[in-house]
């Protein structure tokens, strides 16, 4: 069973310094909490979107949903594409992820395979004098990190308190 951190923090940023901005939801059932990369705007808008995303280390995450709260079963923060939601895109804040891969106290988070979730960031710089597949997947990882855990995980679906670092990319 996952572990919920911080159950008194519904919503919103984990302390007043945190910056956190609007966007338009990219689609329906955005889970609180997870996750959101840039995507390009809806027809006729001018700002690119947030979604989810089930790209692995993926560099146009921008931050955590972090509200509205949009349901009964506090778990969605859009209801339908073009919904406002609000995105911690640096600051202390709460984050879904998949702690199979323990992760520990100022472990890289990067985005996972599966929509809604944070996960390890793969960091082995171990054999960077020789450029192999392995080597590959740790730079591109480390370059997709966004945040760094400030709790330990080691439950799928925990939800934990993390420092949104920011990230960069450009809209798909």
């Amino acid at each position: 069973m996952a572990t919920h951190y911080y159950p008194h923090i519904t919503t919103g940023p984990l302390d007043q310094n945190a910056i956190v901005e609007s966007f338009l939801a990219e689609e329906a059932n955005i889970l609180l909490w997870s996750p959101v990369a840039l995507v390009a705007a809806g027809s006729g808008e001018y700002m690119a979107r947030a979604g989810p995303t089930s790209n692995a280390s993926d560099p146009t995450v921008i931050g955590v949903v972090v509200g509205p709260l949009k349901d009964a079963q506090n778990l969605y923060a859009s209801l339908a594409a073009g919904d406002a939601i609000q995105v911690c895109t640096r600051g202390k804040c709460k984050v879904r992820v998949d702690g199979t891969d323990a992760i520990a106290v100022g472990d890289g988070l990067v985005s996972y395979e599966g929509d809604g979730y944070a996960k390890l960031a793969l960091l082995d710089f171990g054999s960077v004098h020789t450029f192999g597949a392995a080597t590959e997947a740790s730079i591109k990882s480390a370059l997709a990190v966004f945040a760094l855990a400030l709790y330990a995980a080691t439950v799928d679906g925990d939800i934990i308190a993390c420092f949104v670092t920011g990230a960069g990319g450009t809209p798909t």
